[in-house]
């Protein structure tokens, strides 16, 4: 057991009391898949413990065992314990959280530090892959085949299956595991999180598309999307989740800007993606954000304007372009 473990280890053995372990805001399927088999784990070793978030569980990660457990935040519930995951504040939780005390278990560098039982392994490539280890520490013996499904589905979705650049051998290995140990099913999770699109998301994703503009002599894609679209057509936000992928698609771009309204929050939510050239979440951290090298977002004012928010991004990108190609 690596030392950074064991402090958290030793601290869930022996804690008593009531545990929220909850996901961060517009959640994903590695936030959502770490929850819920922490969750699962918990509850087989004794734990009082619930698992919430902010925002529903998205369409394509209902199939995960428990998901129908989890509550919507904020709750009148006092707890003495908040397990925040795969965030690197409680601020990415989006709303108030009532407890004694908190901690975070998660992947990404920089945030807060709560306490010293604080589980933040910077090399692995995915929170869910801190969450095996733990759980492994823990009792290994009582990981079943819901609580791998549900960490190799925060994997392997943080992965992009298993082609981004966190696609380390750590990771290669951590997924063999858990087919083979375990019996997950690659296919199962790759139909359900991937071939489940309602019609609504691929005639969002037509209009989204026409918003295609080149920048910076074509080493930068952006897209937008408006909520009024999403009330036209019936969508939501999580319909959205991957369309920036297709922008970073494009050959010659090096990095993807992704923009969505979110007028409701006063906002303008930004994703940025990189193909390697450009630390984006150099980028995102100008404005508040953050996130990985090759993934991060951040949020910017709704009332300066999607233009305003472009430009604002591009003068910062063209800066770590030209720093990083330099």
């Amino acid at each position: 057991m690596g030392k950074v473990y064991i402090p958290a280890v030793e601290f869930l053995k022996k804690f008593e009391g009531k545990i929220l372990i909850a996901s961060h805001e517009n959640p994903d399927g590695d936030t959502i898949g770490s929850a819920l088999a922490l969750y699962l784990f918990l509850k087989k070793i004794g734990k009082e413990v619930k698992v919430g978030c902010r925002d529903r569980v998205p369409y394509f990660l209902e199939f995960l065992p428990a998901s129908r457990d989890y509550i919507l935040l904020p709750t009148d519930e006092e707890f003495d314990l908040c397990i925040v995951v795969d965030a690197s504040s409680a601020k990415r939780l989006g709303t108030e959280v009532k407890a004694k005390r908190f901690m975070r278990i998660d992947h990404h560098k920089g945030g807060d530090f709560y306490c010293e039982c604080d589980l933040i392994d910077f090399s692995a490539p995915a929170t869910a892959a801190v969450v095996y280890y733990l759980l492994y520490n823990l009792n290994g013996e009582l990981i079943d085949r819901d609580i791998a499904v549900c960490i190799y589905t925060g994997l392997a979705t943080d992965t992009g299956f298993f082609v981004n650049s966190n696609t380390t051998a750590e990771a290669l290995r951590l997924a063999s595991l858990l087919v083979e140990r375990y019996g997950v099913d690659p296919h199962e999770v790759a139909v359900n999180v991937k071939e489940r699109n309602p019609v609504r998301r691929l005639k969002l994703l037509s209009q989204v598309l026409k918003t295609l503009q080149l920048h910076l002599g074509g080493k930068v894609a952006s897209i937008f999307v408006l909520k009024k679209w999403l009330e036209n057509l019936g969508a939501t936000y999580e319909d959205t989740e991957g369309f920036v992928n297709y922008a970073r698609s494009i050959d010659g771009v090096e990095v993807a800007i992704f923009v969505i309204e979110k007028p409701e929050e006063g906002i303008w939510k930004v994703s940025l993606r990189s193909k390697g050239k450009a630390d984006v979440s150099v980028v995102c951290e100008k404005f508040g954000g953050g996130g990985h090298k090759y993934a991060a977002g951040c949020k910017l004012p709704h009332n300066e304007g999607l233009e305003k928010v472009l430009n604002k991004l591009l003068k910062e990108i063209e800066k770590v372009l030209s720093t990083q190609e330099g």
